[in-house]
């Protein structure tokens, strides 16, 4: 069946944040992306597909699965996708992905070891690298503070590649109470600043840990920073002014992920 013209309009209008709140659903570019989505419990509504890919074995498992899952897959063209597809690499498929609704629920935080807190991270590259990096090292979920980039922004679902389907994302969170809330459930806040006096590596790093970030420009915000057990630094060898918060983010999961394995194998 062709995709039709509301299928269309839906599609387009999700390109605003208004709508895609409204509608809590977002756009999705690319099989390697679909096939994330079958790794996850998202649910997708609409794949819109060329006509060279439903005959094609390669693509037909793909299909298949998600046609089970209850998608409508939907035939469009050339021009179509060009015409709703944010980039030039959408390879040939679009699809429209219900959000999936995470909260700061006590039952998650309880089980969880390793939480990655983002505060004010506004470019949407840089918060997908932070999922991308939170996904790697297995973090148990990442904590989106209300002046971050919307999450589903096309930039950060493409950015992810993936990743946005692979761990708990809790939206709009109100950092004060919930360091708080972790401080409470034995969590170490650690957040992370140029201007650390003590260098990430000169730290433990054990037991539960909650890993703050800043925005691009201003860093960790005073009332955040204030709340944290520890300020530490990535140590600079270079001229480079700054460190992307992205990078930051995996070279320290990566120390940590690191010391919890040698003290599993001691």
């Amino acid at each position: 069946m062709r995709i039709t013209k509301n299928e269309i309009k839906l599609v387009r209008s999700l390109s605003q944040k208004k709508n895609r709140q409204a509608e809590q659903k977002f756009v999705l570019e690319g099989w390697r992306a679909l096939k994330e989505v079958l790794n996850s419990s998202s649910k997708v509504d609409i794949v819109g597909v060329l006509s060279r890919y439903l005959d094609d074995p390669d693509y037909q498992g793909i299909l298949s699965q998600l046609e089970e899952r209850g998608a409508a897959i939907r035939e469009l063209g050339e021009k179509e996708l060009d015409s709703l597809a944010d980039t030039v690499h959408a390879q040939g498929v679009i699809a429209v992905v219900q959000q999936k609704s995470n909260s700061l629920a006590p039952e998650l935080l309880k089980k969880a070891s390793v939480i990655v807190v983002a505060d004010s991270v506004s470019d949407p590259g840089n918060l997908g690298s932070i999922i991308r990096s939170s996904d790697w090292f297995n973090v148990d979920a990442l904590l989106l503070g209300k002046g971050c980039v919307d999450l589903y922004n096309d930039k950060v679902i493409r950015s992810t590649v993936g990743s946005i389907f692979h761990l708990p994302i809790i939206e709009c969170v109100e950092l004060p109470s919930a360091l708080l809330m972790l401080k409470d459930l034995g969590f170490s806040v650690i957040a992370l600043s140029g201007d650390g006096k003590q260098s990430y590596d000169e730290k433990p790093m054990s037991g539960k840990l909650a890993i703050i970030l800043g925005s691009e420009a201003h860093g960790v915000a005073g009332e955040i920073r204030a709340l944290a057990d520890e300020v530490v630094r990535i140590p600079k060898y270079g001229k480079a002014e700054s460190l992307n918060v992205g990078v930051a983010c995996g070279i320290v999961l990566s120390r940590i992920r690191s010391l919890q394995e040698k003290k599993k194998g001691a």
